[in-house]
């Protein structure tokens, strides 16, 4: 399997402050993840999201959430370019 195959999961925030933020802290506890230009069907006041694999979310919840750096929303994407919401 594929580096780009692997389920991943879209986070976006309200913010480019928020993103960076979440980055680090991201980061900092070991979820891999690389910061994406947000996904044209999915609508953001910031350019940024963050991509985190699917297998890593309940870390990447417990690291934002104990930070009070929460996602606006989560995302899978689906084949054909949609996304599904999800819970973080």
């Amino acid at each position: 399997m594929t580096r780009t195959t692997d389920p991943v999961m879209i986070l976006i925030f309200r913010g480019t402050h928020q993103v960076l933020s979440a980055e680090k802290r991201l980061k900092g506890g070991g979820v891999a993840l690389r910061l994406i230009p947000v996904p044209r069907r999915l609508t953001s006041d910031c350019g940024l999201a963050i991509r985190i694999p699917l297998d890593q979310r309940d870390r990447a919840r417990e690291i934002l959430s104990r930070a009070r750096l929460l996602p606006v929303s989560a995302h899978l994407p689906r084949e054909g370019g949609e996304y599904d919401p999800v819970p973080l």
